[in-house]
């Protein structure tokens, strides 16, 4: 009988509103002084001043790091870092999606163990923990609020290498769906795709168990139930599903991981700088349909159809089943707009044998059910880059 291990935040507070339960939180703590890691939109978009009107109420002090990119790289981690030890800060607050969280997660790990984050490539390399992260979160897609999880870009190699440890889980994860009620389209789109890339690879993962498919299953049902609305007509009802749906797509890949998606989606961030959902979004059902070549991928993916789409399969072998999904996953993306060709927003046909290359080191590949060759990634990139609608 197999054993598996689950990783969870320490607590979570979730729901309308919950943003202001972290002061009680923080000062059960004993915490005194965060470095809070963001981007400047955030900061334009008052959603800063909301966490730090509570610290201010609770009477806890705080320094800003504004300055994380799209893709944190190596640079940012070491500016959060230098700002934590001059400002004297004894836990983070990352507030934004997973580009916050990520660097976060990097600048805690290296305070509390020296050297480079680069020194903590691979699982569980750090010894001890991290300082404290309070990870809120302000986007319905990468779930790095609740994982161990964190991707950080090397801007000297073009690489985007992914660490997985257990001294970085946050010590206290916030959802609270009413700071995304007024993200852009494209954000919530981008987003959602990346909640659904998550939630599909982790049931078909190699390292699955029936706890994370079973999360993974539900993840997937909640974003085609809520992500079109939320990011055509949003309101409170699919802000909250779709807060709800990806925060369990993280619980399920953050414990069995993800896949070729991934791995190939992370050299387009890594190489172009392009949204780490928005790739996905466009890798996804073609990955699938790759994937369609391991008996054991169509299966799973034929027994995801039948849960969400029980008349659509009625009848249909697995072969069948399984294209059923592929097309609701296209139809979608299509929908919220993350269905575009590649050399649309910047690939080059020179890149591809790069691309291919990059993508076969990322740490997600052995996840998947089928290992494949630098010539069959290269393949999907192409094929993408002029996709056009079926």
């Amino acid at each position: 009988m197999s054993t598996f291990q689950y990783f969870v935040p320490g607590r979570t507070l979730f729901g309308y509103g919950c943003l202001a339960g972290i002061g009680p939180e923080i000062q059960a703590g004993g915490y005194k002084k965060a470095l809070i890691v963001t981007d400047p939109s955030l900061v334009e978009l008052g959603i800063v001043k909301k966490v730090t009107d509570v610290l201010e109420e609770h009477g806890v002090g705080f320094a800003l790091f504004t300055g994380v990119k799209p893709n944190p790289d190596v640079g940012d981690v070491e500016k959060g870092l230098a700002l934590v030890r001059e400002e004297s800060c004894d836990f983070l607050i990352s507030v934004g999606g997973g580009s916050a969280h990520d660097c976060a997660k990097a600048v805690g790990i290296v305070a509390a163990n020296g050297g480079s984050v680069l020194d903590y490539r691979g699982v569980d390399k750090s010894t001890r923990p991290s300082l404290p992260l309070v990870a809120v979160n302000t986007t319905a897609g990468t779930a790095s609020e609740c994982t161990r999880a964190y991707v950080i870009v090397n801007e000297k190699t073009s690489e985007k290498f992914g660490i997985k440890d257990r001294h970085a889980l946050p010590a206290l994860a916030v959802d609270d769906h009413s700071l995304m009620m007024d993200l852009p389209k494209g954000l919530t789109a981008g987003t959602g795709m990346d909640a659904l890339t998550h939630a599909i690879e982790a049931y078909t993962s190699k390292n699955g168990f029936l706890l994370t498919c079973s999360l993974a299953i539900e993840a997937i049902r909640l974003v085609f139930r809520h992500l079109e609305t939320a990011a055509l007509r949003p309101d409170e009802a699919s802000r909250e599903g779709m807060a709800t749906g990806q925060y369990l797509a993280g619980l399920a890949f953050g414990n069995a991981g993800c896949g070729l998606v991934h791995s190939m989606s992370h050299q387009l961030s890594a190489v172009y700088g392009l949204p780490h959902g928005l790739c996905n979004g466009i890798l996804l059902p073609e990955v699938m349909r790759f994937n369609c070549g391991s008996h054991k991928a169509r299966q799973q993916y034929g027994e995801i159809a039948e849960v969400l789409f029980p008349l659509d399969c009625r009848g249909k072998g697995p072969e069948e089943k399984a294209e059923i999904l592929i097309e609701k996953v296209e139809a979608l993306s299509e929908k919220v707009g993350t269905r575009v060709p590649l050399r649309e927003i910047g690939v080059r046909e020179e890149d591809l044998e790069l691309l291919a290359g990059k993508a076969l080191e990322d740490g997600s590949l052995g996840n998947n059910q089928i290992q494949p060759s630098r010539e069959q990634v290269k393949k999907i990139y192409e094929t993408l880059m002029e996709q056009e609608g079926r």
